[in-house]
């Protein structure tokens, strides 16, 4: 009876065995994982020993500076203006054109009982006038002649007068002026005195002219000692009609002039038969200033200044 005890305590030994070995080989992960708990729960103990033990250096990272992204700057468009060259000055001018009358072979008018011949003396007091002009600031001069030779070259009559005034036109003159002396009987001892100018019966150009030509007769009396008559107006009905209905003025010189587009006026300086203003005539000091004033009463006219 004991025997069987024995036998059967030995069976069921091996049956707990066996029942507790499968067990185990069921669940392998349980041992595994108790097995890793204790090795994490003694690593952690190591860890917290050691951080007990030596304090570990803080590792800081790096701060990465957040790069800005700017946005191109897009400039406005500088606006440049465009450079402009400031126009040069330009002188104002005013064209003029002295008329010496006459000349010494086709259209002369030679007074030799009087002392002098009239082309020369227009000559002379013409460029009196030039040379002061040329001392203005704004105005051209042009002059039909130097000398003594007619300006169409040898040719007389109408066809001298017009080659005057046809440079008038060429040159786009705002006024063409010609010199002469005056006489009423030709013989010295003539009571007719004085200086005198002539202007165009052309309606556009009459009174501004009227206005000249009292400018002109005051600037020559204060310049020498010259009785100072009018400023006149001659007018011939049988050469016709200007475009404005008013009548042709007498003097070629001037009907010619306002065909060529401009005003003509013809400046009577003195009597040459007179025996006051012939003295006068036959001192080249007096002609001068005659051309002076001429010149001056033109610059007046015209406001010019001296340079």
């Amino acid at each position: 009876m004991k025997r069987k005890k024995l036998i059967y305590l030995g069976l069921i030994s091996v049956l707990i065995l066996l029942i507790v070995t499968g067990c185990a080989a069921a669940n392998p992960g349980e041992t595994e994982s108790t097995e890793t708990t204790a090795e994490v729960t003694t690593t952690n103990s190591e860890t917290e020993t050691s951080s007990e033990t030596k304090a570990q250096p803080t590792t800081v990272a790096p701060q990465t500076k957040a790069t800005e992204t700017k946005e191109p700057e897009t400039k406005a468009p500088e606006t440049v203006a465009p450079t402009t060259k400031a126009p040069e000055y330009q002188e104002p001018s005013v064209v003029i054109v002295l008329d010496a009358g006459h000349d010494t072979v086709y259209h002369s008018r030679n007074h030799p009982s009087l002392g002098f011949n009239e082309q020369d003396l227009n000559l002379k007091i013409a460029k009196a006038c030039k040379k002061r002009l040329n001392e203005y600031a704004g105005v051209k001069v042009y002059m039909t002649r130097k000398d003594g030779s007619c300006p169409a070259g040898n040719i007389d009559g109408d066809e001298c007068i017009k080659a005057r005034t046809s440079l008038g036109t060429r040159k786009n003159a705002d006024l063409f002026v010609s010199f002469h002396c005056n006489a009423s009987t030709g013989v010295l001892g003539a009571s007719a005195n004085g200086a005198e100018v002539h202007i165009s019966n052309y309606k556009a150009y009459t009174e501004s002219s009227r206005r000249l030509g009292y400018i002109i007769l005051n600037h020559l009396a204060s310049a020498v000692d010259l009785n100072t008559r009018d400023v006149y107006i001659q007018t011939d009905p049988t050469k016709g009609y200007y475009d404005d209905g008013s009548v042709q003025d007498k003097f070629y010189l001037i009907s010619q002039s306002v065909e060529g587009g401009h005003p003509g006026i013809i400046i009577e300086h003195a009597f040459m038969d007179n025996s006051h203003d012939n003295a006068l005539l036959k001192n080249d000091s007096n002609l001068k200033k005659m051309g002076i004033a001429d010149a001056d009463a033109l610059a007046e006219y015209y406001n010019l200044s001296l340079r």
